[in-house]
């Protein structure tokens, strides 16, 4: 079955009748420059608490919040609204802040407004202890001192995690109004709509380059499209594949793009009881033929994954699963998967139940459903009814665990570190570890990994945890998809960053003819 909501339609509808129309400024180059840009994209947060699952992304994307360290090009951290940061041993740093920074409210930002703020985060979202670890902090002016739970090598990666962005906690409506350091403050919000923010003033990094600006909702990918080349969005995020080449090459269009970690990953949910047979595991994970899936399917927008981790990363498997369905066939029936009906779909030891599995996915990024559409046709041919189910957003079954399988795009390296994804998706009791999975060699090698400091030892441990996964036909990575920004050719200082946390900025610009 699928579920598609009114809300696609209703986006559809709203990007086609947008009116287009950008305020602007006179140079005296004779050159109009923009006072706001149009950002649309196919997604959005629940609201704009940062501390609230994965809404920190957004907060810090739409220049609202900002984190200690960054990262670069080359997803190495840097320092930001902190000027360094120093391991005085295995479970203490010392991180120093600079002079300056206010608050869009004007606060100063001090180690205490630090400190509070992500004590909040920590309070109400789990994936910041899975990040920082932090067991105690110490403040003095300008200086914090974290004390963690245990040595935490990829500390100065981690300070760039959305999460740990800075607010000050004491502002009024956290969900609708947050007040961070970055150089656009929210001017208005609409759940689940259009959020402008417009320049703060006295930005500690110099003054932003646009007045304003706009994030719309358009979750219909074709709308998308349309409202790029109406002019009435001037960027677009979350392109689908299919639309790039109506972008390409031309003057009127420019396209960013970043090789990313983000992943299209299958999650098991290992409560079903088919799922917990290794041999049906085993079978699925040999019915994708991933290099059609990237090349035909996504139009070459992703790459195809030999294992879990990307393939030009260091972390890259020497083997996975390839695509070969006789022998995913032979494997069932070595399991005992038989069809003694011959209605073409097996059954257990010829129980007369036919072995028949959900697959969830969400319409936000086309080729997921399209994905899960060419794996359903495949699961037929060796026996396995596997039936598609697409909403809107799966975030309801990722906290019930109503599915089978899941198919969702998630972020493996955004901090540039192996270690990000395996606390949070492939450790026992992981807060994205959405189908349960468990393997106490696995949860021990993880351990190890999260406190080794060498680097080499660190990718040798990467690989072992990954081997074990794989030999347990734990998780499908299908492929690794690049990260595009779409725009109108007059936007400026708008680059795609592999880690996808980063959008705008105070170099963003817009000049028209």
């Amino acid at each position: 079955m699928k579920r598609y909501g009114l809300f696609i339609l209703a986006a559809a509808l709203a990007a086609a009748g947008l009116s287009g129309c950008k305020g602007h400024s006179q140079n005296t180059d004779g050159k109009s420059a923009a006072a706001s840009v149009v950002f649309s994209d196919t997604q959005c947060p629940t609201n704009l608490d940062l501390a609230q699952g994965w809404n920190s992304w957004y907060v810090v994307r739409y220049g609202i919040a900002e984190t200690l360290y960054i990262l670069d090009d080359t997803l190495k951290p840097q320092p930001f609204l902190a000027k360094s940061c120093t391991m005085e041993d295995e479970t203490t740093w010392v991180i120093e802040l600079n002079e300056g920074i206010t608050f869009q409210n004007g606060r100063a930002v001090t180690a205490e407004a630090v400190k509070k703020s992500w004590e909040r985060t920590a309070q109400m979202n789990p994936r910041l202890m899975e990040v920082l670890y932090i067991d105690s902090i110490e403040t003095d002016g300008q200086t914090l001192t974290v004390h963690t739970t245990k040595p935490v090598p990829a500390f100065l990666n981690s300070l760039c995690e959305p999460l740990t962005a800075v607010v000050d906690v004491d502002c009024e409506d956290m969900e609708q109004a947050p007040v961070g350091t970055g150089p656009y403050a929210v001017e208005s919000y609409e759940p689940q709509g259009t959020v402008t923010v417009t320049a703060y003033e006295n930005y500690w990094g110099g003054t932003p380059k646009l007045s304003e600006a706009s994030f719309e909702v358009i979750a219909d990918t074709q709308a998308l499209s349309m409202a790029l080349q109406g002019g009435d969005t001037d960027v677009a995020v979350s392109m689908p594949a299919a639309s790039l080449e109506l972008f390409e090459g031309t003057d009127e269009y420019k396209v960013s793009e970043a090789a990313g970690s983000r992943g299209q990953v299958i999650f098991m949910n290992f409560e079903n009881e088919y799922l917990q047979d290794i041999a049906v595991r085993k079978a699925l994970s040999m019915i994708i033929d991933k290099e059609s899936y990237a090349n035909i399917i996504n139009k070459g927008a992703s790459v195809p994954a030999t294992g879990l981790y990307p393939d030009f990363c260091d972390y890259k498997a020497d083997q996975g699963y390839s695509y070969d369905p006789g022998e995913a066939r032979r494997i069932l029936a070595g399991a005992g998967y038989v069809d003694s009906n011959g209605d073409g779909y097996v059954e257990k030891d010829g129980s007369g139940t036919n072995l028949s599995l959900r697959i969830a996915t969400y319409s936000t990024k086309a080729e997921l459903s399209a994905f899960c559409e060419e794996m359903s046709a495949q699961a037929k041919t060796i026996g396995i009814d596997l039936k598609v189910e697409v909403y809107e957003s799966v975030a309801g079954q990722q906290s019930s665990g109503d599915f089978d399988l899941m198919l969702i795009s998630f972020a493996m390296m955004p901090t540039g570190d192996s270690q990000y994804f395996a606390d949070i998706a492939f450790k026992t009791g992981g807060s994205s570890n959405y189908g349960h999975y468990s393997n106490a060699q696995v949860d021990a090698l993880i351990e190890e990994l999260d406190v080794e400091f060498d680097a080499g030892k660190r990718v040798t441990l990467t690989k072992q945890i990954q081997d074990m996964i794989l030999e347990d036909a734990a998780f499908i990575v299908i492929g690794h998809s690049n990260y595009y920004y779409v725009m109108d050719s007059s936007v400026s200082g708008l680059e795609a960053n592999p880690s996808e946390y980063y959008l705008l900025d105070k170099a963003t610009s817009i000049i028209r003819e």
